[in-house]
């Protein structure tokens, strides 16, 4: 059964399924289903909660193990497993589909991850899984969307801020949910008499917690978010944020994307590329899809202007680097009639 976040809590109150599949890049609304489960589960009287994770200690047959025992201190047992990539192989897949015929009353499975690409949600694994729990695919939250979830926020809290003010909250976190549920918290213990709040008083008390670090940049870019880049580039500059760890940044992505198509022209193995660039198995996907969508010619031409930048920045030669770094992520996201635009530099670079 596929249900949405939102849904999740009316759904709760007919009882615990067996397994609960929660897939998706936002990590609050991941946070918030498993806490739901969690929570549902202790007033079920569950005692015991176990956690995995597929790292590089982890076996499969743990998993079995935990599923299938029986337990000294508690006779129901919640188990979280946590996939930090979405690529189980044949070993993981067939582990999935015995334990999904192997659960009982006793116990509830919950398995999260990054988002699913659609053939995953066929494979036989998962549609295993899926048939004797749910399925809850995590998107993020976008426009109308995101203010409805503010309202329910608000509700949650008890809390009232005028329309300004819920507009200047959502512009200054930018879509960071854990962010804005943060600074909500923090009225509300600040302000725990105050009938509504104004524009005027979050101005004075909200710390900007918005996506302006050069990881977030990075996400935002091989998401395929350019309005989010230069809205995280205009954080940077305010606090002059060292453009030469942008610089590395960028390059050091853009070197390994070149490598990766590089790969795939020669037939070479992609996974030895990520073991010595030390990419995290929750990345490679991403990387993997960029390098896919992406023209080598663009990749190239972004590198090139990236060593422009890095002898400017050198000698002096640039008024603000985070503007051609906005160039660069514009050219990536789609932008590519900017390819011939020339890079204005105050001197001629030697």
């Amino acid at each position: 059964m596929k249900i949405y976040a939102n849904q999740l809590p009316q759904e709760l109150k007919k009882g615990l399924a067996s397994c609960y599949l929660i897939f998706g890049d936002e990590p609050f609304q991941t946070n918030e289903a498993r806490d739901l489960i969690k929570s549902k589960a202790k007033h079920l009287g569950f005692e015991e909660f176990i956690r995995l994770a597929d790292d590089d200690q982890f076996e499969w047959d743990d998993l079995i193990e935990h599923t299938q025992s029986m337990s000294l201190f508690s006779s129901t047992k919640l188990i979280e497993l946590e996939l930090t990539s979405n690529k189980i192989g044949k070993i993981g897949s067939d582990t999935l589909k015995r334990v999904s015929e192997s659960l009982g009353d006793d116990t509830v499975l919950v398995i999260f991850g990054s988002k699913l690409e659609a053939a995953q949600t066929k494979s036989a694994w998962f549609k295993s899984l899926s048939s004797v729990g749910c399925y809850i695919p995590i998107y993020e939250i976008e426009g109308p969307h995101l203010q409805r979830w503010l309202q329910q926020q608000l509700t949650v809290k008890g809390l009232n801020l005028t329309p300004d003010a819920q507009s200047f909250l959502l512009a200054f976190t930018a879509g960071n949910l854990l962010a804005c549920s943060q600074e909500l918290d923090k009225l509300k213990l600040s302000h725990p008499n105050s009938p509504t709040l104004t524009h005027e008083i979050l101005e004075q008390q909200v710390s900007d917690q918005s996506r302006f670090t050069v990881f977030q940049l990075t996400d935002a870019l091989w998401g395929n978010k350019p309005e989010q880049c230069l809205s995280i580039l205009g954080r940077l500059k305010l606090e002059d944020f060292e453009p030469n760890i942008i610089l590395w940044s960028l390059a050091k992505d853009l070197n390994l994307i070149a490598k990766l198509q590089n790969a795939k022209i020669f037939s070479e193995s992609t996974q030895e590329i990520f073991d010595s660039a030390r990419v995290w198995k929750n990345k490679q996907n991403t990387y993997l899809n960029v390098a896919q969508r992406l023209n080598p010619t663009l990749v190239k031409q972004a590198l090139s202007q990236l060593s422009d930048i890095d002898k400017a920045l050198k000698f002096y030669a640039i008024n603000c680097p985070y503007t051609l770094f906005a160039h660069i992520c514009l050219l990536l996201n789609g932008y590519e009639t900017l390819s011939s635009f020339e890079m204005p530099f105050n001197n001629e670079i030697a």
